[in-house]
């Protein structure tokens, strides 16, 4: 009989389960800004040059700038670019707008306290230099908003103060009235975590929309407003049922009713759709209004956006929580799979 037993091998353990997701398309999936990246990624610039001096949909042209302009460093074609087209305002504005995007890289989107103290100067200097670009994309083409719109997140950035904030957006008003993406750019600008406070925020969200055309994005903004005042709740009660409060639904359904759900949405079927739809539907779930909730996911297929979903934890794990937990709610069954919702989504859209 041996001295010593060897000691039984454990069982395997059983892998965690990972919690259900939806998958996040880069640029919501828009077929447009991927085959740009890639030609951009190669230093081929031209074609996307022609585009967005051919686009007049301001907001529009807002969103392919912003994204495609997320390039680290400094690449050198972008020098090519603006000596290759001197008299077009195109390349400064995107050169301004991507040096607005690199030094946001550098400080990284926490709040102030978590920014290390020898980036401030990084950060600084490369907003400075996207001011400069900016004014002189604003000074060959008067009539394009974007530069000012951009702008606002430089201004925000350096500290410059609401009077001057206001002085920019005053700017992209006289060219563009209900600018989406300057709209979206002063809820941040008016918050009280950028020198604002919640009742210029929601002030201001309140006065664009009640200004604003039926069908615009530009009603996003009271949704988008709700958003920050619920994030910037304390974990508790209160932040649980912020959206269930009956002042808030009804300004939310006011909006929605004004800009989504509106029969002539200006930007139905567009990137900026799937933009707006994913706020209001995000919206609509802590409504608890489950069918609305639904019926903007549907309209979203498989165009869902990290924000605002992210606020939340990972995008897609609560995206598909959401989902499930709605169909459950409405009609006590688990929701289809994914991908038959999304491509029926696709289908009838």
């Amino acid at each position: 009989m041996p001295l010593f037993r060897k000691k039984p091998t454990p069982p395997p353990t059983a892998p965690t389960p990972q919690p259900a997701s939806v998958p996040i398309p880069k640029f919501g999936g828009d077929q447009l800004a991927l085959r740009f990246e890639a030609q951009l990624a190669q230093g081929q610039w031209q074609e996307f040059h022609d585009f967005i001096d051919g686009l007049t949909d301001w907001d529009l042209r807002h969103f392919y700038l912003s994204e495609l302009s997320k390039i680290s460093g400094s690449p050198r074609w972008l020098d090519e670019w603006v000596a290759a087209r001197p008299a077009s305002a195109v390349p400064l504005l995107f050169r301004g707008t991507h040096s607005k995007n690199w030094a946001w890289e550098a400080r990284g989107s926490g709040r102030a306290k978590t920014v290390k103290e020898d980036t401030w100067p990084v950060f600084h200097a490369r907003l400075v230099e996207a001011d400069k670009y900016l004014f002189q994309a604003a000074a060959l083409d008067p009539r394009d908003p974007n530069p000012w719109a951009v702008s606002l997140i430089v201004a925000r950035g350096l500290s410059l103060g609401q009077v001057e904030l206001q002085r920019r957006f005053d700017e992209v008003r006289r060219r563009d009235p209900f600018n989406s993406g300057a709209c979206v750019s002063m809820i941040q600008s008016t918050a009280r975590k950028w020198g604002g406070s919640h009742e210029r925020m929601l002030g201001f969200a309140r006065s664009i929309s009640e200004q604003a055309p039926e069908g615009h994005s530009a009603h996003t903004v009271v949704a988008l407003a709700h958003i920050e005042m619920w994030m910037d709740l304390p974990k508790g009660e209160q932040k649980q049922t912020y959206f269930l409060a009956g002042p808030v639904k009804q300004e939310i359904w006011t909006a929605a009713r004004r800009g989504v759900l509106f029969p002539g949405y200006i930007h139905d079927g567009t990137v900026l759709s799937w933009l707006d739809r994913n706020t209001f539907a995000f919206c609509f779930a802590l409504m608890r209004e489950y069918g609305t909730q639904l019926e903007q996911m549907r309209l979203i297929g498989p165009h869902v956006t990290e924000s605002p979903w992210h606020y939340q934890g990972k995008a897609g794990v609560f995206y598909e929580r959401h989902r499930q937990f709605a169909f459950q709610q409405l009609y006590g069954t688990p929701a289809p799979a994914w991908e038959t919702f999304a491509g029926q989504a696709q289908a009838t859209t």
